[in-house]
């Protein structure tokens, strides 16, 4: 099926999801899909750290894992098909789709990882070059978002692509580099004041203190729970500083949706898994209103 029919077979049912999902209640349809792919980003996140942790865990919280994390990529592919069916722009709604659909596609088979990650990073770099040919007519301001998603598609790429055996000593660092940059531009998009930037700046700070007073906890805790591979610890220290400050902005301005964006760009860090990847491009659809992006 082409990219059009694709399109227009969206675009028929779109309508009715919208006013399923909205007519009649005021369930916001955005923060509800950041919060289906965020929880089991979390989640899984927690669990590696834990588990990697000194000690042993509790036997029950390794049997729910278990049962668990083989499902961690269906929650940020199902908010990639919800957030792909109420959206307005065909390119968009062809490129989550794409993200969704072969998200999904991962769960039924191991071998079913390869067409998976090359779905994702597809519908990702769809999803960001709609809005980057907008963008050659809005000037210096329309540049935001397709920079930042741009680098961040980049991450995907590199990383994903990395992980499938693809020259890996040159495109792991180089994934970690660009997505790293990117979650540390997330206040780019979403603006900033005084607390939110006062937030950041701690966050950087604490961050930069444990990596340099404990330096192989840290490194461990970036490897197992952030997936960082190769990244000099300044680009780490701007990620997590950028990222609480767009969490925090957000936040304080009633923007539940750029809220949940943001912290699935820091909970997915570098998006070397599907799941994760998955993660960033939700987030990449929730950040694009807050911009003032627009898919084409």
């Amino acid at each position: 099926m082409s990219g059009r029919r694709v399109a227009e077979t969206l675009d028929d049912g779109s309508s009715a999801v919208r006013a399923f999902l909205s007519g009649g209640s005021s369930r916001p349809v955005r923060p509800l899909a950041g919060a289906l792919a965020l929880v089991p980003l979390v989640g899984t996140v927690l669990y590696r750290v834990v588990h990697n942790a000194p000690g042993s865990p509790p036997a029950s919280l390794g049997n729910l894992a278990a049962l668990a994390l083989p499902f961690a990529a269906a929650g940020p592919a199902l908010a990639a098909l919800l957030l792909a069916s109420t959206a307005e722009k065909p390119a968009a709604r062809v490129g989550l789709a794409f993200a969704g659909g072969f998200g999904l596609l991962a769960l039924a088979a191991s071998s079913a990882w390869y067409p998976a990650a090359v779905g994702v990073a597809f519908g990702g770099a769809l999803l960001a070059g709609s809005v980057g040919v907008r963008a050659r007519r809005s000037g210096v301001a329309g540049l935001r978002y397709p920079v930042v998603a741009t680098l961040l598609v980049v991450g995907i790429t590199a990383s994903l692509a990395a992980v499938a055996g693809v020259t890996s000593a040159t495109l792991r660092p180089l994934g970690s580099d660009a997505a790293l940059v990117g979650v540390g531009l997330a206040p780019v998009l979403l603006g900033t004041d005084r607390t939110s930037l006062l937030a950041g700046v701690v966050a950087a700070v604490c961050t930069f203190s444990v990596a340099t007073g404990l330096p192989y906890v840290a490194g461990a805790t970036l490897l197992v729970g952030g997936g960082v591979v190769g990244a000099p610890i300044s680009l780490v220290v701007l990620a997590v500083g950028g990222g609480v400050a767009a969490v925090v902005s957000a936040l304080r301005r009633g923007r539940l949706d750029g809220a949940c964006g943001a912290g699935l760009l820091l909970a997915a860090g570098v998006p070397a898994t599907v799941p994760r990847a998955l993660g960033v491009v939700v987030a990449l659809a929730l950040l694009l209103d807050a911009s003032g992006g627009e898919a084409s």
